[in-house]
Formats: C-alpha cells, structure tokens, sequence
C-alpha cells in the first residue's frame, strides 16, 4: 500500500506556473517560489533539448517538496528486513554444502553445529564459505571489467519508461557485445595459463560470501548517498519525489527496499547517457553473464573429474586430462539452454527497460544481492553445480533429459512471445501509432486506456491472464530440474531449491504488482480485472 506524503517533507508554498517546457520534464519535482515576496518574481526557464545530465533547471535542495509514496511494511517491514538480509545468505551457503558435501541432498537437520563448521573451517581455502582475496579481487576485476564495457563499447542509445519526474532516462545498448567479449577474455586467458578453467568450482563458496560483503557495502553507500545525502541528487535526471531517507525508523526496510529508484554516478563522464545506471549495470551485466561463466567453469570441472576427497580432509583433486564421457547430455543442455537465455536477453535488450525490476522496484539490498549474490552464484550452483557435485557422472539419464528439454522449449517459446507482445504494444504507442491500426493475432487490438494515461493490454496472450508472461519462466526452470535428475542419481533437491524460490518471488512479485497497480489506476485496474478475470493460469487462478 501507498504511505500518504510524509510530514518529513518541507512544507513550502504552491510553486509558481512553468513554462511548458518545463513541465514535461520536471514534473514530479517542485520549485518553490524565489524569496519571500507578496507576487514572486517570473523564473527564467532554458530551452530545453533531450534530458541529457545536468537537469534543464537547477533545483534547490532546501525548497525541494518530497512525497513518501514508497510502499510501506513489504517484505514484513524493519524485522523482514532484517530477517530476508540474513536468512538469504544462509540459505544459499547450505544450498551450496548441500551440492559439494550431500550430491544435492538435503543434510538434516539444517542447523547441524559440526557440518557447519566443516563447511566454514574444515574445507580447503575457496571450497570453503569464508571469504578469499583471491576470491574478492576476482570478482573485483570481472566488474570493472564488465562496467569499462558498457561505458566504452558502441551501441545504440535508448531512452526508458517514463519517470515520475518525466524524465525518460537513456541507456547504452551494448549487451550482445559486453557478452561476446566477456567469453573472448575468459576463454583467452584460461588459453594463456592466466586463469585456471575450474576456477569457480575451486573458489566458489569464497565468492558466495564476498557477495555478501561487498553487496552489503554496495547498499550502505546506497543508503548514505541516496539515502541520508538525497539533497546532493536533486538535480540528476534520475532524481524522484520519492527518494531519500523520510525516517530513520525505517532504516532496516529502507536498507532492504532501496532509497532510489535508478541511482546513477558519473554524470559528468558520461553525458550522452546521463551517468552510469548503477541498478541496470548490476541486474543486467554484473550479474547475469558471471552466472553462465560459471556454469562453462563447472563444466570444465566435471570434465576433469574434479571432486572433494573427504578421506584427505575434503582436499580438491582433479585429473591432469579431461574426459569427455563425463559430460551428458543434462549438462550441455542446462549450459547451452542458460547461455541462450542471456543470449536472448541480450538480442533483446530494450525490451528489459520495461520491466518490473527496472521500471518500479528500488535498489536495495535485494535488488544489489539478489543480482549480484544469489543470481550470479545461487543459479550456477543450483544446476551445473549439482551436476558437478555428484560422485558418478550424471550421464544415461536419457527420460529425464528428454522431458526437461520438452519443458524448456515450451516454457522459452511463451517466455518470449508474451514478453515481446507486450513490448511491441507500448512501443507502438510510445513512437506515436495510431491503435486503430494496431492488430493482434489478426483482430483489432483491445486495451484499456486509464485516467492516468497507460494502456492495458487485454488481446493475445494477454487476454488469457494478467500474468501470463511469467508461465513461461515458472515452466523453464522445471524443465531444468527435470534433466538434472537421473536413474542412477538421488533427487535433485538442490534444483529444486531453485523452482521452489522461483516461484515464491514471481507470485510475490505479481502480488505486489496487482496492488501497485491497483493503487496507481484505480477504477481502471478493476475494469481491467473484469476484462482480463485469471491472475496467472487461464481457467484456473
């Protein structure tokens, strides 16, 4: 639910009218009017050309009117903050002992003191969960690696949804090549010595804690500079009337939430875009390309044969030569099917703008981790990693590869089509079409057209249900759990880890979507709701 306007915010006079101009660009900012006066005096307002950093019209920081339209106790407020920052970790650690300790099954009871300390302790510098420099610098390295690239590279410039302030923000369209270049640096250097091909299976649970660390750090200078500091932003063209630290009894919730909606740096440096968008760089680059080097890592580490000698004290050994035969049909599929879906993101990149991730949720420490913690690590070791994880290669399982192949083409084929379909309707209407020219599937479009200026769309395959789009992401990753188990294997708790989290965040997320929506389009939604009547399964729910 929406909070009212704070009593935090300064409580100032109306502000004088604007020029048109203005007014398009700054429209969820206010200016106060010039020093007291009984008739203000008229503001002189630039031509404004693009959105490019700095703003149109300086603000002033002291006369800036904020509004605290945050939603208010998600996620269980200060305590779930608290507790979903903690309780997150944790489960990935053991999720990640399950697969190098258990073959993917689950050790019981989860709190065991001794095989937590093993985990910690006992187990070689890397395997281990305590953090590494080796493991740290690493990491640092990939991502100023992969942030020069998207500074640097070519690409086509995009301008964004709309914000509150009306300004649309630009980003630099340069995915595809920041990917193939990042295979080209891996393979190049695991070629020329510098990097070792089982480098995550060997480093893995020191790099599941740097995350930690450094994302922790990543969401305090968030919470400082965006949050505390709010003033020093008021005049980037990412800034809203919501950002901000309102009160510091909400520091755990603001800290897990996010204080800033696109939080950018380096304006100055890179005018053409408006700064560097710190929130796109981690859900997008950071995060989603190191998940399929890891996967090709532990690929090369099944190839090898490498595995944790428990009798030596859990030491690593792999194979001076590698095997082919050890590699099936289940692991080259998970890899290939992983890497098409970043490929695809990538092909598609504009499409992203429009998304929840990017167009409404904060950047908070579930945002910062959930990108560049639990995405970037979690979803190699839940699949490759398992597989990696198990004693006797996972080959022969040819029923359970062949029906999680089937779910996956179902789930790709209706991921990208609903997604594209709802992509190509608003940029239609974003570039200025005229709706009564617009089809789908070969009728006339239908749509509702809200107060606030939105169109819903209610034809294809949004007319089956509101959240049709997310049936194809639910199915995917079922068809990898599938393919990861075998008749010679135990079950594959550990994907399954992955379907269950999966599919709690996309409910919650359409949960929380269904009453953004319905607070910011009213009347509207509930229109929609009776055009549009299922949640998410057609005649079901």
């Amino acid at each position: 639910r929406a909070a009212p306007p704070t009593s935090v915010a300064l409580a100032l006079p109306p502000p004088p009218a604007r020029a048109a101009a203005l007014g398009s660009a700054m429209s969820a900012q206010t200016r106060a009017s010039t020093p007291p006066a009984k008739k203000p005096a008229a503001v002189a307002v630039p031509e404004v050309k693009g959105n490019a950093w700095p703003g149109p019209v300086p603000l002033d920081p002291e006369k800036v009117v904020r509004k605290q339209t945050r939603p208010i106790g998600e996620f269980g407020g200060n305590i779930g903050g608290v507790f979903w920052s903690i309780f997150v970790p944790i489960c990935i650690w053991y999720f990640y002992g399950c697969a190098i300790l258990e073959e993917g099954s689950l050790h019981m009871p989860p709190w065991d003191a001794a095989w937590w300390h093993r985990l910690y302790y006992e187990l070689p510098e890397g395997i281990a969960i305590r953090p590494t420099w080796k493991g740290a610098l690493a990491y640092i390295v990939w991502v100023i690696f992969q942030a020069v690239m998207e500074m640097v590279l070519p690409g086509k410039v995009v301008d964004g949804v709309r914000l509150k302030n009306g300004n649309r923000l630009k980003y630099p369209m340069n995915g595809m090549l920041a990917y193939f270049f990042s295979h080209v640096s891996v393979v190049a250097a695991c070629y020329a010595g510098i990097l070792d091909p089982t480098f995550v299976w060997k480093q893995m649970g020191a790099l599941l804690t740097g995350a930690v660390l450094s994302t922790f750090v990543v969401c305090v200078w968030m919470y400082i500079d965006f949050g505390l500091l709010w003033k020093r932003h008021v005049n980037d063209p990412e800034f809203e009337e919501d950002w901000g630290v309102f009160t510091l009894k909400e520091m755990a919730t603001d800290f897990w939430m996010g204080v800033a909606r696109n939080p950018r740096c380096l304006h100055s440096l890179l005018p053409s875009t408006g700064g560097f968008d710190i929130k796109r760089f981690s859900n997008a680059r950071a995060g989603l390309t190191i998940w399929i080097i890891c996967n090709w890592s532990y690929m090369a580490a099944i190839y090898f044969g490498c595995h944790l000698d428990l009798e030596a004290g859990g030491e690593p050994v792999c194979e001076a030569t590698g095997d082919w035969n050890r590699i099936g049909y289940s692991a080259i599929f998970i890899s290939l099917a992983h890497w098409y879906y970043i490929f695809d993101y990538n092909w598609n990149e504009p499409a992203y703008l429009t998304t929840t991730d990017l167009r409404h949720d904060l950047y908070g420490y579930m945002l910062s981790y959930g990108c560049c913690g639990f995405l970037a690590w979690f979803y190699p070791i839940a699949f490759m990693g398992h597989i990696a994880g198990q004693k006797t290669p996972l080959t022969g399982n040819h029923l359970n590869f062949g029906l999680g192949v089937t779910l996956y083409i179902i789930g790709m084929f209706l991921f990208r089509v609903t997604n594209i379909e709802k992509h190509n309707f608003r940029s239609y209407i974003a570039d200025g079409g005229d709706l009564t020219q617009y089809k789908v599937w070969g009728k006339q479009v239908e749509y509702i057209k809200t107060e606030e200026g939105s169109h819903l769309l209610c034809s294809g395959y949004w007319a089956l249900a509101r959240h049709f789009n997310y049936i194809g992401d639910m199915v995917m990753c079922v068809g990898w759990t599938v393919a990861c188990g075998g008749p010679k294997h135990g079950f594959p708790f550990v994907p399954l880890s992955y379907v269950a989290y999966f599919w709690i965040m996309d409910l919650h997320r359409l949960w929380r979507d269904e009453e953004r929506c319905e607070a910011k389009y009213k009347k509207d939604w509930y229109a929609y709701k009776e055009k549009v009547p299922y949640f998410i399964l057609p005649g079901i729910f």
